[in-house]
């Protein structure tokens, strides 16, 4: 470890190695402050002593006169107006003798000798005398010179072309996180690691540098692509050597994910590797085919194996990781500069590193072939992504069994579901495809993607993440499935609704064909789930009302003269099990507006609630409910009718001033005056009724207003107190890490 690449570094991976180095070096803790173009901080410290803040430019191939030029020019107007105690810079440029002293007398009296000016000779000789330091960041230690060397250069240390060619482009683009942790923990100690997840997440790249790390601790790696025997053929006693073994349970077919009796050998060799000193094996797959291999080979499923599995989780890929993924590949790819600048602003790199289906395998494509096809890059990013049938595509249509794949379309008419509705609704899709529904077939089915496409918690199925359940609708919508079962099988109205709810969608149009195709059996769907009034379009919003609403909109969608006909005849009078009002309303006006319903039948259903919305509301002022009467006139102005019948405003006045002197009389606690009571001021005000009750007007008034203030003074305390715990506790994680990213990101426009 003579010297560093620091070059192959990013410049946060540079601040972050700053950052934990010259808190050592200086003995104090040193946070690092994301900058803006305005204030000039990377590092800072504060305490008794005064603040200290250290100045980081990672600026590799700068030359010494660039550096000084910039920092005078840039920093130093910054560095008066902070006026800080000690100012330290740290560089990746070489400095000479003349160029410190010309940097401390131009930043004196802050810099107090040109001991506080790190140049990259000073770094390096640092991290040398902190090899603890160095091998806590890998990509330090990556960059080594010897490591290097030993990864990337030295033939004897690497026993595969592939490895060879991929491990430059890795080093230069990984970001290290939670699941390579994870991963390096378990290897060091167990010997052993299966790195499992869904396509694209990483775990090759993982692998991979899993393998520099080894290579850079003197293993000889070698790797396996047949089957297991070939560590035999290769494995020697005296020498440290470790294996590779990338989807080791096939890439393309279920059916020969394990060669006859490898199960066996492969556990075998696991076992030997475990216990013998200087031997690793790293192993990657997907996480499906394990499930799947484990089902097949029973011995896969004993605790050698599962112990040793660290899965890949698109969770521990946070904003921070993202950021720095996009800002790897974009930085080193092949792209005109002009492109690469486009990422550094935030209008672009956002919607990428928080859209729902970010993967790195998508981001490294998308600019490769975006590079090669001369295309709009940043829009080509948001399209693959917006599509994730480049990711799931061959597995579910090439490599999954039937029975899971039925299980992944039945889930998607639930969105989630309940083990036992999931079982029930699968059992009877494949019923009527006549295929087998035994309980064994589904625990295989569920096993086989559980953990991969789906997850299982608390007895309740999900998919495992957005993307997937996406290629799901595409696959339906590319009328993949069969809709004539798939919607016999259907044992809840919330199924239906969503495959409508799909149908509708711009790229709906296969789904909505295979709908209307299958009429019939949507209609009489429709029909079976009046009494399961769960299906409502909203939770809580959920009645016969909103059932033959939606029914009239499916029924308009897929032209249905029969779907019509059942809201017809379920809107007939009397139709008092139609209510609550509001939902009347609404459906009294989708009648009116729907082409497939007869006029006379919508204007005589108008009418009918109409009539029943005037009734309740003479009621209820009778009543003296003053409230329900006003929410009653609004929904009888939101009913047009051409009866007339007899006038309310008079009512609703008296209504309302008996409301004012019971208020005006009663005592004023302030929590007993809702919002509502100045509805009911400003109606006696529209209503010209203020001057019948002046002085109950003005005291009801000025209570309003009193609690109105009550209630802004409580809220500006609380928003006082929350600004206050915000400022103490500092930023959020979320929002330090959008700073750093932004920061990242922002360099991809530095004119350097």
């Amino acid at each position: 470890m003579d010297s560093f690449e620091l070059g192959r570094l990013t410049d946060h991976d540079f601040e972050v190695v700053c950052r934990d180095l010259f808190s050592d070096v200086l003995g104090i803790p040193l946070e690092i402050f994301p900058r803006g173009r305005d204030r000039g901080i990377d590092l800072r410290h504060t305490g008794p002593a005064g603040t200290t803040v250290v100045q980081c430019k990672h600026w590799p191939r700068a030359t010494q006169k660039t550096l000084i030029g910039r920092l005078i020019k840039d920093e130093l107007p910054k560095v008066r107006a902070l006026a800080p105690d000690r100012y330290i810079v740290a560089t990746t440029v070489g400095l000479t003798v003349g160029g410190k002293e010309e940097l401390r007398s131009a930043f004196a009296p802050y810099v107090r000798s040109t001991g506080d000016l790190y140049g990259v000779d000073e770094i390096v000789a640092e991290l040398l005398r902190h090899p603890d330091l160095v091998r806590r960041h890998f990509r330090l230690w990556l960059s080594s010179t010897a490591v290097l060397q030993t990864v990337l250069n030295q033939d004897q240390y690497l026993r595969s072309s592939w490895l060879e060619k991929r491990l430059p482009g890795v080093a230069d683009t990984f970001v290290p996180h939670e699941g390579f942790e994870r991963a390096k923990q378990l290897l060091d100690t167990q010997r052993v690691c299966v790195i499992a997840g869904i396509p694209g997440v990483g775990k090759t790249t993982v692998a991979l540098m899993l393998t520099a790390w080894l290579m850079g601790n003197g293993y000889e790696v070698h790797e396996i692509s047949q089957d297991v025997d070939e560590i035999g053929t290769v494995w020697r006693d005296d020498t440290r050597q470790a294996f590779l073994y990338d989807d080791f349970l096939g890439s393309t077919t279920l059916d020969a994910a394990l060669n006859k009796n490898e199960d066996n050998r492969l556990l075998s060799v696991i076992r030997e590797i475990q216990k013998t000193s200087g031997k690793a094996l790293v192993m990657t797959t997907r996480g499906y085919l394990l499930e799947h291999a484990r089902l097949r080979h029973e011995r896969l499923a004993e605790p050698d194996v599962s112990d040793a599995v660290s899965v890949i989780q698109l969770t521990d890929l946070d904003l921070r990781v993202r950021g720095q993924i996009l800002y790897n590949h974009v930085h080193r790819s092949s792209l005109p500069a002009d492109d690469k600048r486009r990422f550094a602003d935030p209008a672009v790199w956002r919607p990428v590193v928080q859209h729902k289906n970010f993967n790195p395998r998508l981001v490294e494509e998308t600019l490769r072939l975006s590079a090669r096809r001369g295309q709009d890059v940043t829009a080509a990013m948001l399209e693959n992504l917006d599509d994730p049938r480049r990711v799931w595509e061959r597995i579910v249509e090439n490599e999954l069994t039937d029975e899971a794949v039925h299980m992944l379309e039945v889930l998607f008419t639930f969105g989630a579901a309940d083990l036992e509705d999931l079982e029930e609704s699968w059992r009877w899709y494949r019923e009527g495809m006549g295929l087998t529904v035994d309980g064994r077939t589904f625990r295989r089915a569920l096993q086989l993607l559980d953990g991969t496409m789906v997850s299982v918690e608390q007895g309740r199925v999900a998919f495992h993440n957005p993307s997937i359940e996406d290629y799901v609708r595409f696959h339906l919508d590319a009328g993949r499935t069969h809709f004539p079962e798939l919607i016999g099988a259907l044992i809840h109205g919330e199924q239906l609704h969503r495959l409508v709810a799909a149908a509708r969608l711009a790229d709906g149009a296969g789904i909505l064909a295979g709908l209307r195709e299958n009429e019939p059996a949507v209609t009489a769907a429709v029909r079976e789930t009046e009494e399961d009034l769960e299906a409502g379009p909203a939770y809580g919003d959920e009645s016969l009302s909103t059932h033959l609403e939606w029914a009239l909109e499916t029924a308009e969608l897929l032209g249905s003269p029969a779907l019509a006909a059942y809201v017809t005849r379920g809107t007939r009078l009397p139709f008092i099990h139609l209510v609550p009002l509001d939902h009347l309303v609404r459906l009294a006006n989708a009648l009116d507006a729907s082409p497939l319903v007869p006029k006379e039948h919508a204007e005589r259903f108008r009418e009918g609630v109409a009539d029943v919305i005037h009734t309740d509301l003479l009621e209820s002022a009778e009543a003296g409910d003053w409230y329900r009467c006003i929410e009653l006139n609004h929904q009888l102005h939101g009913i047009p009718s051409a009866v007339v019948r007899e006038p309310v405003t008079q009512v609703l006045v008296r209504c309302a001033l008996d409301e004012l002197r019971r208020r005006a009389a009663e005592r004023e606690p302030l929590d007993a005056y809702p919002d509502s009571m100045e509805e009911l001021l400003d109606f006696l005000w529209e209503q010209g009724a203020e001057d019948e009750l002046p002085e109950e007007f003005a005291l009801v008034q000025e209570r309003a207003e009193r609690v109105a203030a009550a209630r802004a003074a409580e809220r500006d305390e609380r928003l006082r107190k929350g600004q206050e715990q915000w400022n103490s506790a500092g930023r959020s994680d979320t929002a330090r890490d959008r700073a750093l990213v932004t920061e990242l990101m922002r360099t991809l426009d530095d004119a350097r």
